[in-house]
């Protein structure tokens, strides 16, 4: 685990806060300051790869919107309403992408912690590893099918169906088998067993912890007294 790495509770409550600001503000372009506090919450936990990917996206979408307001900007394939969307979304993404790459001990023992129900820790669990093991396994896929020849423009043009086959079938076969794994796996951990469990991820909340769930309360705060609520 990375020394500079936040708990769980802090990741949670900044999410809280970004989707509270988002939700109830006045003006969505001022959403920009509660993106600014994520991305650095971001930079001092040293996800730089993280910030560079979304900030070059935060910036396209900033400059879409700045052509469309100030010259006219209008888009065949992809509707203003989206550019305004994503813009003012931001920051619950990024604070939302950072609690579900959390890594999956950590978020349990938080849970269990604060006494959530087994059946909702491991559904949460399921649902937040979800996205980047289909990643995976989807790369894992397009590997071997380019092994194999399968993935050339005349392969896909001449038999869409046969390719769309091709990966269907071994994602469809992967999922049975990670689901097998997944009640394996939480059979052998002791989900299902009573009691109190421990964990190898439990930590206690340190001075960063708490000096960032108050740099969130501050900011939510400010970002309504400056941006009005509806």
């Amino acid at each position: 685990m990375r020394e500079t790495a936040l708990s769980v509770p802090v990741k949670v409550w900044a999410t809280a806060c970004a989707i509270l600001g988002v939700s109830l503000t006045a003006n969505t372009l001022l959403t920009c300051l509660l993106a600014l506090l994520a991305f650095c919450q971001l930079v001092f936990e040293k996800r730089w790869r993280l910030c560079l990917t979304f900030g070059i996206f935060y910036l396209a979408l900033a400059l879409l919107l700045y052509l469309i307001r100030f010259h006219g900007l209008r888009m065949v394939f992809f509707s203003e309403f989206y550019v305004l969307m994503f813009y003012n979304l931001m920051p619950v993404f990024l604070v939302a992408w950072e609690l579900i790459t959390t890594p999956p001990g950590q978020l349990s023992a938080a849970l269990s912690k604060i006494h959530t129900p087994t059946p909702v820790i491991l559904g949460l669990l399921v649902v937040f590893r979800f996205f980047p093991t289909m990643k995976a396994e989807l790369k894992g896929i397009r590997q071997s099918m380019k092994n194999r020849r399968l993935t050339g423009p005349v392969q896909v043009l001449r038999h869409p169906a046969v390719t769309c086959e091709y990966v269907l079938v071994p994602m469809l076969l992967r999922c049975l088998q990670i689901a097998d794994q997944l009640s394996v796996s939480a059979i052998a951990r002791g989900a299902q067993a009573p009691g109190v469990r421990g964990s190898y991820y439990a930590r206690k909340l340190q001075l960063a912890d708490f000096l960032w769930m108050g740099i969130w309360a501050i900011g939510i705060i400010l970002f309504f007294i400056i941006g009005g609520i509806k």
